[in-house]
C-alpha cells in the first residue's frame, strides 16, 4: 500500500533514499519501494514553526526520526506522533540514543523500529501494516497553482476512498464543486488514485482561489460546518502545560491552522470558538499554543 512518512532529522538521508519533489514549508521526497509509492514529508521550518510539523503529521501514516541528541524539538515531535496516533516510528541513531527514545515512545504507545539509513531497512519498515484508510472520498490539498495550457493544478494526498477522473467533488472552505480533469502520481497519468497517494489534480472548472492550501475535497453529503466545535481532547499526562478556559489557541487539522479560543472545558470535552467555520468530521484536531512549552498541548476528535 502507498504510504506517507513524516521525517525529522538528517535530510541527507532522504536525499540518498528518494527523489526530491515539490516544496512549501514542507519538502516532499518520493520513491517506490516494493511497487508502492512512498512520500516522505520533511517539515524543514520546524522547530521554528510548530504548524509545519502538525500539518505534515496530519497526513502521515508512520514517522522516521534521524537525530544525534535529545532536545525540545524531539520532545515536540514525539508528542505530535502521540496526538496524531502515529504508532510506528523508525529511529536512525546510535544504539544508546535509540534506547532512550524507545523508552519515551513506548510510554506513548509508539513502537520504535531501529533502522539504518539504507534501502533494505526502509523497505522492511514500509512493510509494517498501516491503519485502514477512511472509507469516504477525501483529498487534502497542500498547494495549488496555474499551469500554462492546463489550468489550475493542485498537489495533495488521498486520505480515503478512490479518486477518479471526471469525479465531481466539493471543496472546503470555498464551497466550490470541482470536476477532476486529470490525475497524476509521480508524473504519470492515472485513471484513479487510491489511499495514501501523493497526487496532482487538474480541474475543468476551478481557479486557484477555489482550491487553496488546506482545501478538503470530499463527496460525502451532510458534512456539518461550525465555528463552535466540541472536541473530545486528550492531553499527555507527562506534560505540565494544561489548557484553560479563555486560552487563545490554534486548532490544526489537515493543513488548516485556525485561530480559536477555548470557551469551556468539562471532563475532557473542550468547546472551542474558531475564527471561521470548520468541518465536523472524523479527523484529529490538534491544539497548539505559541505561548506554551511544548507548543502542542492536546488533540482530539469532534464529539456531540
Amino acid at each position: 500500500m502507498n504510504q506517507t512518512i513524516l521525517f525529522y532529522g538528517d535530510e541527507e538521508i532522504l536525499k540518498s533514499l528518494s527523489k526530491r519533489g515539490s516544496e512549501t514549508d514542507i519538502r516532499y521526497y518520493n520513491t517506490r519501494i516494493s511497487g508502492n509509492e512512498m512520500t516522505f514529508l520533511y517539515p524543514f521550518k520546524f522547530p521554528e514553526r510548530i504548524q509545519t510539523l502538525l500539518n505534515a503529521a496530519s497526513v502521515s501514516n508512520k514517522a522516521i526520526l534521524a537525530v544525534n541528541e535529545l532536545d525540545k524539538s524531539v520532545g515536540e515531535f514525539l508528542l505530535t506522533l502521540d496526538y496524531h496516533q502515529i504508532r510506528n516510528l523508525g529511529v536512525i541513531s546510535d544504539p544508546n540514543l535509540t534506547e532512550q527514545i524507545q523508552k519515551i515512545a513506548t510510554g506513548m504507545g509508539i513502537k520504535v523500529h531501529a533502522l539504518n539509513p539504507k534501502y533494505e531497512d526502509i523497505e522492511k519498515f514500509s512493510q509494517v501494516p498501516l491503519e485502514d484508510p477512511k472509507a469516504e472520498n477525501l483529498v487534502v490539498l497542500d498547494q495549488s497553482f496555474q499551469v500554462k495550457g492546463v489550468g489550475t493544478v493542485s498537489l495533495g494526498f488521498v486520505l480515503g476512498g478512490e479518486i477518479k477522473k471526471h469525479m465531481v467533488l466539493k471543496a472546503y472552505p470555498s464551497g466550490k464543486s470541482v470536476d477532476i480533469k486529470s490525475i497524476q502520481i509521480m508524473d504519470v497519468d492515472m485513471e484513479t488514485a487510491t489511499p495514501f497517494s501523493r497526487v496532482g489534480l487538474a480541474y475543468r472548472n476551478a481557479e486557484v482561489d477555489d482550491v487553496p492550501k488546506g482545501t478538503l475535497l470530499y463527496s460525502r453529503e451532510g458534512i456539518e460546518f461550525t465555528d463552535s466545535i466540541t472536541l473530545e481532547v486528550r492531553t499527555n499526562p507527562t506534560v505540565k502545560v494544561v489548557p484553560s478556559v479563555g486560552d487563545k489557541i490554534q486548532i490544526n487539522f489537515l493543513f488548516n491552522n485556525i485561530n480559536a479560543e477555548i470557551s469551556d472545558i468539562s471532563e475532557g470535552r473542550y468547546l472551542i470558538d474558531a475564527d471561521k467555520k470548520v468541518p465536523i468530521m472524523d479527523s484529529i484536531f490538534s491544539i497548539s499554543s505559541l505561548n506554551s512549552s511544548p507548543r502542542v498541548v492536546g488533540a482530539g476528535k469532534p464529539g456531540n
